[in-house]
């Protein structure tokens, strides 16, 4: 099962994210489904098996988005339309939120970590 994960830094801005976020969802022709104030989903098909892909949106803040895309694809294929979603996901999102930096991508820089996302090389 793929489970590939991100996290944006986001710049001061607008209280209300969710306008962006919703924008997210009408680009990629689905339906953003608020599941509280802070968590958003989105259900997309990938590929032309129509995989399932679930992408989970998590406000953390005012200046982190968690981002995690979830599906059924093998991670010993290194996923790639698991992968392919997660990279559209994070280009529109950089786009939709100006300033906004990657700061941490699994499939990049290693497992998903618990807490802050600690760049490459460095020690905790």
């Amino acid at each position: 099962m793929a489970r590939l994960e991100a996290l944006l830094s986001l710049q001061p801005g607008p209280e209300n994210l969710h306008q962006p976020l919703n924008q997210l969802g009408v680009e990629l022709a689905t339906e953003l489904t608020w599941l509280d104030p802070r968590n958003g989903c989105l259900s997309l098909s990938a590929g032309p098996s129509a995989l399932p892909v679930q992408v989970l949106l998590e406000l953390r803040g005012h200046d982190q988005l968690g981002v995690l895309v979830n599906s059924r694809e093998g991670m010993s294929s290194g996923s790639p339309l698991s992968r392919a979603v997660l990279e559209q996901v994070l280009d529109r999102l950089l786009r939709l939120l100006p300033g906004t930096s990657l700061a941490y991508r699994s499939d990049r820089d290693g497992p998903i970590r618990q807490g802050t996302a600690q760049p490459v090389g460095s020690t905790p």
